[in-house]
């Protein structure tokens, strides 16, 4: 912050402090020209000038410079507050303009280098958001790699969590822990056989040793961004009953509506980490930003699933406002 402090000149005894202040705040915080002022008080153009001058001179009026680095730290702090976060660092750059999604991930990235480091185990979702995570990560391992979501059909490369990982571990240097099994099945006990198998269950074991996990924020909306959608996983049907409870969005395919709760009924169909496996790791970082996933972050955050938070300016405002 840049603050130009007042000089310590006392005011001669003839000096009007109370017309100063009152010219000021009409001027600084109202906006007004100095025309409109002295035309009200019967004053000359230069007598409003030489008052708003001294009134800066003597302290009564200050001019502060907030620099965005601590703006952005200030809402940081609002958002952090507002839902019981442990941390919430934001993009500059909004994710709606060039370069915003490569500048959230920047951001997540750097905060996980202070999270892992040699010996660490860290979860790892799918979607945008997180590719361009794992684009910006340091190699701050060796730290192993473990899939928390099954995949999808016909999800394209971005939404590919098994390459995701493959590629973080490269960076980390540590052992990539692949599911090899869908995102979704057709039922709890489809669900438990499966993670039964060996090849699964190598990977299901993993997730109780996490030092970390970063995970999207999807939203719940037939849009060309939505993972769900494209990859074909949820039936009409499944889709017009969440709709009916109000669902807003996803975070590894645990279903949240508008108050944060968690969908149980689909919940025990996910073949990736439970909600429970997730509640018990320790930092647990969402990265999510944008108009059409504000409701979906917002409900994120009062599951309490999220300890930590990455998005950009726009989103952490439209987080304060009332909902």
């Amino acid at each position: 912050m840049l603050d130009r402090q007042p000089s310590t000149d006392e005011p001669p005894p003839e000096f009007d402090e109370e017309l100063a202040a009152t010219v000021s705040r009409l001027f600084w915080l109202e906006d007004r020209s100095k025309t409109d002022i002295a035309e009200e008080f019967g004053l000359s153009r230069f007598k409003v000038a030489r008052l708003l001058d001294d009134a800066r001179r003597y302290g009564i009026a200050r001019i502060e410079v907030v620099e965005p680095t601590e703006r952005l730290g200030r809402l940081a702090e609002q958002v952090r507050q507002e839902y019981d976060l442990d941390a919430v660092r934001l993009s500059p750059r909004p994710v709606t303009t060039a370069g915003g999604q490569a500048g959230l991930g920047a951001v997540a990235a750097a905060h996980l280098a202070t999270v892992v480091g040699p010996g660490s185990s860290l979860g790892l979702g799918w979607g945008r958001a997180l590719a361009e995570v794992v684009a910006h990560l340091a190699p701050t391992g060796p730290a192993d790699v473990v899939q928390l979501a099954g995949g999808f059909a016909s999800a394209e490369d971005e939404f590919n969590g098994t390459q995701l990982v493959v590629t973080a571990s490269s960076v980390l240097g540590g052992d990539p822990y692949l599911l090899h099994a869908p995102a979704l099945v057709s039922s709890a006990e489809a669900r438990a056989v499966l993670r039964a198998e060996a090849t699964v269950a190598h990977t299901v074991r993993r997730y109780r040793d996490l030092t970390a996990t970063v995970t999207g924020i999807g939203a719940l909306t037939e849009t060309p961004g939505s993972a769900l959608y494209r990859g074909g996983v949820l039936s009409r049907a499944v889709r017009d009953e969440l709709r009916a409870r109000e669902v807003v969005g996803d975070t590894c395919c645990h279903f949240i509506d508008a108050q944060g709760r968690v969908v149980e009924e689909l919940a025990g169909r996910v073949t990736g980490i439970s909600v429970e496996e997730i509640r018990r790791v320790p930092v647990r970082i969402a990265v999510a930003a944008g108009p059409e996933k504000l409701d979906a972050v917002r409900a994120a955050l009062r599951s309490g699933l999220p300890t930590v938070l990455v998005t950009d300016s726009p989103t952490a405002a439209g987080l304060l406002r009332p909902r």
